[in-house]
């Protein structure tokens, strides 16, 4: 990530913790402890992302940025508060903030905030790179304007419109890993009757089965040896909004039954609680796994399965939309040129031609990440074969019938990209975690499962 951050905060040792752990990170950021002085840094700066208290010496945070709001169209507001309750986060969002940080709160909480931020910063220069190379005008303001350019995905794409009138219907999103459906999640949001209130999601697959319960459910201070304060969780603070349960096939079996009651119910319990709470959520799940599959091996509730697969809407994986990758490649290119301060590059005929024939076993993520990698080592400004480093197809390699079946499952998939984003970062687990969105002990067990470990 690379993203100008301007903190503003009176907590002396937040705000210094704050910005020794942004600039190891590679950001450029600005701190103060007054609206003020934020004024002043604003009219002589531009900045990405804000981080503001809600209650600073001289004014409300919330009021100050709606005030800026036109002046700096461009900048992020996140706002931070150690006074939690759905009402002021409903406040805050509703004003105009990106997100809603409760302190004390984790590195780990506000690195997905900025990714985030970041992801949605270069979508939308994406719309802005397909509009000037197709000669059209791009809707970036649109729900859906992020997915311009993915051809093959049309289908898709008019199902999901349909599906965000009804703000109450469960959706299950299926895809490989990497196809987007995160992206489609979110677009299904801001289409939606609910745009206005929270889009709140979770991975998981991130989080330990242990801890889940009481990221998803919130908890009562003393509910356990460290529940030193009452915390909501995370379905408490969607109310009114949308709830995306990422990766749903890795949850925890005991957890299946506990999401069950609340899509039957709407309410649950915080940990150590007798008391029951109501809560109004649209709930979106994805996986990239075979849910039938799990239901039949006894490792998925089939209850449960019925219940999110109500309108079930399939991602195709990259290979099988071809005529898009060009497009996606090219916008990709001009976003990572303008983001390390490189001149316009191009790709060379059979560059491009490679990367057509090539078969994506990680999707989307991995086109990004490689015309990343490509925009950073190549030496001229076309990018060759070379460059590349991908294998190419021959007529010898062409699977048969048989093979495609085996070479197209979601495990062979998932096992290419793991491996192959293993060998991108030299073996370096935490770093190839980090790439893939998942958690270090997720990816042991997966390195475990495809025999990755041996390698």
């Amino acid at each position: 990530m690379d993203l100008r951050i301007l903190i503003v905060e009176d907590d002396a040792l937040l705000r210094k913790s704050l910005y020794d752990r942004l600039t190891r990170g590679g950001m450029s950021v600005q701190a103060c402890d007054t609206l003020g002085e934020a004024r002043r840094h604003i009219a002589d700066d531009s900045f990405d992302v804000m981080l503001i208290d809600m209650c600073l010496p001289d004014g409300d945070g919330v009021k100050f940025f709606t005030e800026i709001a036109p002046q700096t169209p461009c900048m992020d507001a996140v706002v931070m508060t150690a006074f939690a309750d759905v009402k002021s986060a409903v406040h805050a969002l509703k004003s105009g903030a990106y997100d809603y940080l409760t302190k004390p709160f984790e590195d780990v909480l506000l690195d997905k905030v900025l990714r985030n931020i970041s992801d949605k910063r270069m979508l939308n220069q994406q719309v802005s790179a397909l509009a000037k190379m197709t000669g059209g005008v791009s809707d970036a303001s649109s729900p859906f304007g992020d997915l311009v350019g993915t051809a093959g995905m049309e289908p898709v794409y008019e199902k999901a419109k349909k599906i965000a009138r009804s703000s109450n219907t469960t959706v299950m999103i299926l895809g490989e890993s990497g196809t987007g459906k995160g992206v489609l999640a979110k677009a299904i949001h801001r289409a939606s009757p609910r745009r206005d209130r929270p889009f709140v999601d979770v991975n998981c697959s991130a989080i330990p089965g242990q801890l889940m319960e009481s990221e998803l459910f919130g908890y009562e201070k003393g509910a356990f040896t460290d529940a030193k304060v009452r915390k909501q969780g995370l379905l408490e603070l969607a109310h009114g909004g949308t709830f995306f349960m990422d990766e749903i096939g890795d949850m925890d079996a005991n957890l299946q039954g506990k999401l069950l009651k609340v899509l039957e119910e709407k309410e649950f319990r915080r940990l150590g609680s007798s008391r029951s709470m109501q809560v109004d959520v649209r709930v979106i799940v994805a996986t990239h796994r075979d849910l039938k599959k799990m239901v039949k091996s006894g490792t998925f509730r089939e209850d449960l399965y019925y219940r999110l697969s109500v309108i079930p809407v399939v991602i195709p994986p990259l290979r099988e939309r071809k005529d898009g990758i060009g497009i996606l490649a090219r916008s990709y290119l001009d976003y990572y040129c303008k983001q390390v301060g490189r001149a316009a590059m191009v790709f060379a005929p059979e560059a491009m031609k490679a990367l057509t024939q090539y078969t994506w076993p990680g999707n989307v993520r991995e086109l990004r990440n490689l015309v990343e990698r490509c925009v950073i080592l190549a030496s001229g400004d076309k990018i060759g074969v070379d460059d590349l480093s991908l294998s190419q197809p021959s007529d010898a390699d062409e699977p048969d019938a048989g093979e495609t079946t085996r070479i197209t499952s979601l495990a062979e998939s998932e096992k290419r990209l793991i491996s192959a984003v293993l060998n991108s970062v030299h073996g370096n687990k935490n770093k190839a975690a980090d790439i893939l969105k998942i958690h270090r002990t997720t990816l042991y067990k997966k390195m475990e499962e495809y025999g990755l470990d041996k390698a």
